[in-house]
């Protein structure tokens, strides 16, 4: 396009054409045409701003023309040049051809440059405000796409997180302590209801302090300890000041338990889980790195879901690497200034 705006000017007499061109050319580019049908040809390869049509045209009128070209092309703004004997005719066909102006014969250089000038801002308002529109529906459906992920892995997590495998492990075991050990058979009830109702109470939040959840882990571990004995342990490092701290809810659970279901748990190769936060700002689980040898029916959907809940509430990612024989799990533990925390 121009660096100057683009006016399409039309009418079927050339004297009026040559006129027009040589008072506002040093202002527009001025492109001119002496019938609809060569306008059309000069809107096909030109980009126009502002179209101004002489109404009086022998084989097309104006409003004629422009409701001709309306849906073809909407872009433009739209004049009629009319004598005084068309003005009640215009008026009645400026809906149907959308004219933002009609000015009447004879025009003055002065009054119809500020009109053309009038009708370039409502073009670049026009195109402005489109632009915004168009923004405000992407960020829109942006939004409705987050929330969407959000809510479906908020129901993966759920669904996959504390899953029947795991229950039906805590019945096997609690059987056998019924009639062995009552009273840590009365213990075990206890720290399974917790875990339980901690997945009920936590269904609609996004997020859970550090201290909740570490405290949930705690019931969740005893359990798991009770089927591995001295072959599972646990250690915890946590300074005070991250215990406000945000993370997603059962964060912890999903990494523990990918520990334990994915590597070597025995008296000869006991698995230990190590818990702590850095500075850096991420809680970390460490264990080492002991893989099972027979292949563990896993989807890979619980760490999807754990990058994509992070996704959805903050700008800082989790990360999971091997080193030096250890896997680490690193979670980014979020503060008020976080995005998505407020």
């Amino acid at each position: 396009m121009s660096a100057k705006p683009v006016i399409l000017y039309i009418d079927d007499e050339k004297q009026n054409l040559v006129s027009f061109k040589a008072s506002f050319r040093r202002y527009y580019d001025v492109h001119l045409a002496e019938s609809g049908e060569e306008a059309l040809e000069i809107l096909q390869a030109t980009p126009v701003q502002i179209i101004i049509s002489d109404q009086r045209m022998p084989k097309m009128t104006g409003v004629e023309f422009f409701e001709k070209i309306l849906h073809q092309y909407p872009k433009p703004i739209r004049m009629v040049l009319t004598g005084y004997s068309d003005v009640e005719a215009i008026i009645h066909s400026i809906n149907k051809a959308r004219i933002y102006y009609y000015i009447t014969k004879p025009w003055k250089t002065q009054e119809l440059k500020l009109i053309i000038d009038n009708g370039l801002e409502a073009y670049r308002l026009k195109e402005e405000n489109k632009g915004l529109e168009e923004e405000k529906n992407i960020l829109l459906l942006k939004a409705e796409k987050q929330e969407k992920e959000n809510i479906l892995s908020q129901f993966e997590t759920l669904k996959n997180q504390v899953n029947p495998h795991f229950l039906f492990n805590c019945l096997n075991a609690l059987s056998s302590l019924v009639h062995d050990d009552p009273d840590l058979a009365e213990a075990f009830i206890v720290r399974l209801t917790r875990v339980y109702r901690y997945v009920l109470d936590l269904k609609d939040q996004d997020l859970i302090s550090l201290e909740e959840e570490l405290e949930f882990i705690k019931s969740y571990f005893f359990l798991q300890q009770i089927r591995f004995g001295n072959s599972l342990h646990m250690y915890t490092q946590i300074d005070s000041k991250w215990l406000s701290y945000k993370i997603p809810p059962l964060t912890l659970q999903l990494l523990v338990e990918n520990a334990i279901k994915h590597n070597i748990i025995s008296r000869e190769n006991p698995l230990t889980v190590e818990l702590y936060a850095e500075d850096s700002g991420n809680f970390v689980v460490k264990n080492n790195y002991q893989l099972r040898n027979e292949k563990v029916d896993s989807t890979g959907i619980g760490l999807t879901n754990l990058k994509a809940r992070y996704q959805f509430l903050s700008d800082k990612k989790p990360t999971f690497f091997i080193e030096d024989g250890f896997y680490y799990a690193k979670v980014p533990i979020l503060g008020e200034g976080d995005a998505g925390i407020g």
